[in-house]
């Protein structure tokens, strides 16, 4: 299974109150960010399925480019209304609405407009030794949700490390660097054709 997933992780926080406070001011300031990363999946007994490399796009609100590059080739597109999801090696495109597409995943917490991430997710802080990390624990609120928690590290205020664990109880890590926030992207990142002669498949909001 693929995701997009982003990280923030927080030191020592005084109270549940105080490391939502820290983590909206983070997400609200972000406007746009660029890294490399590395993903690794693993199953519920830590051994590893599954290894990626690629490179991500971010522009708020909605507005997101996931290219896994090795070992295999997979984008992620997303315009603000609708999302793309292309793999070159089944010549496939399928094309979700956005709202749909997020739903109350990891991709919301970047993607989303401004907004308190108390009303989507239960935050609490994770205290670490390393002063320099910040680490967050979210899990979402409400059903219907794929996945039961999601660990967030800021390094130095930068986005380091994302970890998701789903309902199976799989761990998908992801680390970002280097990472570039807030510098003016290509507007052609962010919209997709697909190549000459694939299969498209539409999926209609419900």
């Amino acid at each position: 299974m693929r995701f997009s997933i982003f990280a923030v992780l927080l030191v020592a926080m005084p109270s549940f109150s105080m490391a939502d406070e820290v983590l909206n001011k983070f997400l609200n300031e972000l406007q746009t960010l660029h890294a490399s990363f590395e993903q690794k999946q693993f199953n519920d007994k830590g051994k590893l399925l599954e290894s990626s490399q690629g490179e991500v796009y971010l522009q708020r609100p909605g507005k997101f480019r996931w290219d896994y590059q090795k070992p295999y080739q997979q984008l992620i597109v997303a315009d603000g209304k609708q999302v793309w999801v292309y793999d070159d090696d089944l010549e496939q495109v399928t094309i979700k609405p956005l709202d749909e597409a997020l739903g109350k995943t990891p991709a919301l917490l970047l993607t989303k407009n401004s907004s308190k991430i108390e009303n989507d997710f239960a935050v609490s802080n994770m205290p670490q030794q390393d002063a320099n990390l910040t680490v967050f624990m979210l899990k979402p609120k409400g059903k219907q949700v794929q996945f039961e928690s999601i660990r967030l590290t800021l390094q130095q205020q930068n986005l380091n490390m994302m970890e998701l664990v789903d309902n199976l109880g799989q761990m998908t890590r992801i680390q970002f660097k280097p990472i570039t926030t807030n510098k003016p992207l290509d507007a052609k990142l962010f919209t997709f054709t697909p190549p000459a002669g694939t299969d498209v498949v539409e999926e209609e909001k419900e």
